[in-house]
């Protein structure tokens, strides 16, 4: 009862009445793979969605010989063209160096720009407590999101911080919400129409450095996981496919320890 009073007074988000959205990706394709349909749906329900790339994807290839330089200009023409055939125009390039040295400090010092600038509703990223994730650079997008969330509620945090910002916009809008994809801990699962999926399944496929085509069998073993853990996550949603998340209000993102079990 206790549960059920919070989860009504302060309840979970919903995307379906949110207008802006970040949705942050730790290499180029994570976003379309973790949560394109989501990211579809939203842009035909006239939300603005921005992509956030935050490493450069120079290490997507297992070649030995490979130039990371042009590795990083391919992959950046196949975001651009992933998230266009999802609808975003907005895609912003922080260029860490996948699988390199860089601070998770100051990969938040960049987030926190971006979301002082654009002020989402809410902002997507990779959940970094998710169990089984070792790769460094999922984890740190991961923490690294959740400290520019916390920085943009706070002018003072942000100015000590020498983060740019307006204090106009601070003053007038709210800390965003905060949404995990890549998450063992599902708590909001959003429904996805055939076309979300269609979308979805063309932008993964506009990363071709990383994705030969559906034939390749390592390929239709992605889409093959993809397809049952969406239609797992749709069951309950009208039977249709849909995409799960760890959704947290700006309320349940700080001392709500209740939110876990919501």
């Amino acid at each position: 009862m206790y549960r059920w009073i919070l989860k009504k007074a302060v309840p979970l988000p919903d995307v379906r009445k949110m207008k802006t959205a970040v949705f942050v990706g730790p290499h180029p394709d994570d976003i379309e793979i973790g949560a394109g349909g989501t990211v579809h749906r939203m842009v035909l329900q006239g939300a603005v969605v921005t992509f956030v790339l935050c490493t450069d994807g120079r290490s997507g290839t297992k070649d030995p010989v490979s130039e990371g330089e042009q590795i990083a200009k391919i992959r950046r023409s196949e975001s651009l063209a992933g998230a266009a055939r999802l609808g975003v125009k907005d895609v912003r390039f922080l260029d860490f160096p996948d699988g390199g040295d860089y601070s998770e400090r100051d990969l938040s010092r960049k987030l926190a720009e971006v979301l002082a600038d654009i002020r989402p509703e809410i902002v997507f990223c990779p959940d970094p407590m998710l169990r089984s994730e070792i790769h460094p650079d999922h984890l740190r997008t991961g923490n690294a999101v959740r400290t520019a969330v916390f920085w943009n509620g706070f002018a003072s945090i942000l100015r000590q911080n020498g983060i740019p910002f307006d204090p106009q916009k601070v003053s007038q809008t709210p800390s965003p919400a905060l949404a995990y994809f890549y998450t063992d801990h599902c708590n909001r699962k959003i429904a996805l129409s055939g076309a979300n999926v269609k979308a979805k399944t063309e932008a993964i496929l506009c990363h071709k450095s990383q994705f030969s085509g559906l034939g390749a069998p390592e390929v239709q073993g992605m889409f093959r996981y993809l397809k049952l853990r969406q239609t797992a996550m749709g069951w309950s949603v009208l039977r249709l496919q849909a995409e799960g998340f760890f959704m947290m209000a700006p309320l349940h993102q700080h001392a709500f320890p209740e939110v876990l079990n919501f």
